[in-house]
């Protein structure tokens, strides 16, 4: 009987580590869509489209993140996993496919970013939380693990899609790296698997970070929304993601038209955006599991700040993609941080259901992002845009000051 009990826990250990795999395969999927700015000035060049209706694909899909994500909390349970990932991964790249028989603007924004969104946010959200129950001794590592790959995705997507963009078109790019999307997804999704109910890895003790989080009350989304504190951080999430954001949907626009980048240079600049996103998702994410996530977010929050002002003086290519690179690894670890907040937070019971309410924030600032920037870009001065990004950025790290000061009351309280 006990080796029967033995060789459970070290299938329980198997599974555990292929659902991260799976996860990051996923995540390494979905992040495709960050390239997007590279395809805006070439689509622009082919058609007559205009940029903020070309923009608004990005800005849709980036909203669907979240929406699925609610409805697919609800009844997770009730299905299996893997019929998740199945029903997110022939959307998704379905949308890129179809994105290359685009005829109109309207026809992009709809496969693109409804139909591909879909897909995504049916994944996104599930895989993180599926995995941070698998992982209650290293929330940060596996959230940082997973929310990584999902930044270094546009480190290999950016060059191959450029080649493609210059060599076959702008529209082929979309079907092939659809079809290569599709062929990943399909082979590897069948390896999710749900932890029983309180799992927990074999000779693990708790740190205090990690106990706390297991003995915290498991809000249901009613709950949480009668708190203070998810408004509190629902508005954090959105005033310093919007940085981020804005590099995402238009950095490498915002490169060739302001610093006066070359196709490769912005090319270059996506590509190391996505590189810096991993490794402060990857190093932030570690760092929250020795020093606390809220210390770690309020670190993130003042080298943003740093770099967002200093981009609103910056006109030539090599400081500007410098502070391009900061601001990416500075969203990384604002994006690494929340799944393990809320969970922490409001509890690991509902925290899947609980981590796409609050992602809308994420969706907020996708929609907010791109609408500043085309805003100013029609006034011919991209230099507001940054001074707002920097503006939002302390008014979140007031806000986080103010959550600090509320755990810590309640801390008092119960000792």
């Amino acid at each position: 009987m006990e080796k029967i009990q033995q060789v459970k826990k070290v299938k329980k250990e198997r599974s555990r580590w292929f659902v991260l795999l799976t996860g990051c395969i996923v995540n390494f999927c979905i992040s495709g869509p960050s390239t997007f700015s590279l395809f805006v000035k070439p689509i622009m060049d082919l058609t007559d489209w205009p940029m903020a209706s070309v923009a608004l694909s990005f800005t849709l899909f980036s909203m669907m993140l979240s929406v699925p994500g609610i409805i697919v909390g609800t009844f997770s349970h009730r299905v299996p996993p893997w019929s998740i990932i199945y029903f997110g991964s022939i959307l998704f790249s379905l949308g890129w496919i179809l994105s290359g028989f685009a005829r109109s603007v309207t026809m992009l924004q709809l496969c693109f970013g409804l139909i591909s969104g879909i897909g995504s946010g049916a994944m996104y959200n599930f895989t993180i939380t599926n995995a941070l129950k698998w992982f209650p001794d290293r929330r940060g590592f596996a959230a940082g693990l997973l929310l990584g790959c999902s930044a270094v995705g546009p480190v290999f997507c950016a060059p191959i899609a450029s080649v493609i963009i210059r060599n076959l078109g702008v529209f082929s790019t979309f079907k092939i790296l659809g079809t290569f999307f599709a062929v990943l997804l399909l082979s590897t999704s069948w390896l999710i698997r749900v932890p029983p109910a309180d799992y927990r890895p074999p000779n693990w003790t708790p740190s205090p970070i990690a106990a706390a989080a297991l003995s915290a009350r498991n809000y249901t989304w009613k709950e949480m929304l009668r708190t203070s504190s998810f408004y509190l951080l629902f508005l954090i999430f959105v005033l310093a993601c919007t940085s981020s954001m804005i590099m995402l949907n238009l950095g490498a626009v915002i490169g060739q038209e302001r610093a006066g980048m070359s196709m490769s240079m912005a090319t270059l600049s996506v590509t190391l955006l996505a590189l810096f996103n991993f490794t402060g998702r990857f190093l932030f994410g570690a760092l929250s599991d020795k020093i606390g996530r809220y210390r770690t977010l309020l670190i993130a929050l003042c080298f943003n700040f740093v770099a967002m002002l200093s981009l609103s003086a910056i006109t030539t290519e090599l400081p500007f993609l410098a502070m391009m690179c900061l601001v990416g690894a500075c969203g990384g670890a604002l994006l690494v941080m929340f799944p393990p907040i809320v969970s922490e937070r409001f509890g690991l019971k509902h925290s899947g259901l609980n981590y796409s309410i609050m992602f809308i924030a994420y969706s907020t600032a996708a929609l907010v992002a791109p609408l500043l920037a085309s805003h100013y870009r029609n006034q011919g001065n991209y230099t507001p845009v940054f001074i707002w990004a920097a503006g939002m950025t302390v008014v979140a790290a007031i806000l986080l000051f103010i959550i600090m000061k509320q755990n810590k009351s309640e801390k008092e309280k119960t000792s």
